[in-house]
């Protein structure tokens, strides 16, 4: 008998031991590269070196089939910022100039969903009494578009034309009395907090610091996945652009020429994508 109960010991005692090794995990060796993966810091940019300059401000959408890895249940984009956002990793900035933050209790807050069920009044069973239902936030149910703030920028120190995302900001509809309200900035979150002077030090976590180290899924090759950061880096996400800056600072949906019209608000957008591509092209002689 006690051989027996010996020998359960020591099985257990190797099972605990193979799985705090990885091997009943996803794979059966230990990842660690992109776990001790760091994120490469952007060259530092001079003022008297850029020339050219365009902000421009485009939707990522979930759903789009480019994007879904962005939900791969596994590691889902709104569950990677949202618990960021919670757990006080992330400030959560209220608008794109990134100078005022929320309070997590005020985005909490904000993120409450209610709604109203008619019940039994228990004083007066004729009679019925409407009780606010408080409904979790469900950032994969909640979460479908991401809008991106970002600079198409050319270096001509280093004769280079590249765009340099400023902030993303998850979009959802609030849900107040039952009532699902338009789509809305959930916050807005910085990208990147490190390029601004070099020789100052940010503590602030920003995107780029939180994507590194948590995997996009690769429909090829599982073992070659990339991460969050190199995916953003690398562009892959599929988009439309939504706003350019003009001088009434309005979105391409709000311009009196395109109000009424949306086939030709999301025709505009083409074409500001087709002048950004075209402006790299025609810089170039071949």
């Amino acid at each position: 008998m006690k051989k027996s109960i010996v020998s359960i010991c020591l099985l257990l005692a190797v099972f605990l031991n193979v799985k705090a090794q990885g091997v009943y995990d996803d794979f059966i060796y230990n990842r660690q590269a992109v776990k001790e993966r760091k994120v490469v810091a952007w060259p530092y940019l001079r003022e008297a070196d850029v020339t050219s300059s365009k902000r421009v401000i485009r939707m990522v959408d979930v759903r789009e089939k480019q994007n879904q890895v962005m939900a791969w249940p596994k590691n889902p984009l709104s569950v990677i910022v949202y618990d960021a956002i919670i757990k006080g990793k992330m400030v959560p900035y209220r608008d794109d100039s990134l100078s005022s933050a929320y309070t997590l209790e005020d985005l909490l807050k904000f993120t409450v969903d209610t709604s109203y069920v008619e019940n039994p009044d228990p004083a007066n069973p004729d009679n019925t009494i409407m009780d606010t239902v408080i409904n979790t936030f469900k950032p994969v149910e909640r979460i479908k578009r991401y809008r991106i703030v970002e600079d198409w920028i050319f270096d001509k120190k280093l004769s280079t034309y590249f765009v340099r995302i400023i902030s993303i900001a998850p979009q959802f509809k609030p849900i107040i009395g039952g009532v699902e309200l338009g789509e809305q900035d959930l916050c807005v979150l910085k990208y990147h907090a490190r390029e601004a002077d070099p020789n100052v030090a940010v503590t602030e976590m920003d995107l780029r610091h939180l994507f590194i180290n948590y995997e996009v899924f690769n429909r090829q090759n599982d073992a070659a996945r990339i991460t969050f950061d190199d995916w953003f880096e690398a562009r892959m996400f599929s988009s439309y652009i939504i706003k350019q800056s003009n001088e009434q600072d309005l979105y391409i949906k709000d311009r009196a020429e395109f109000k009424d019209n949306g086939v030709a608000a999301i025709l505009e957008g083409e074409r500001i994508k087709q002048e950004l591509f075209e402006k790299e092209h025609d810089m170039w002689e071949y």
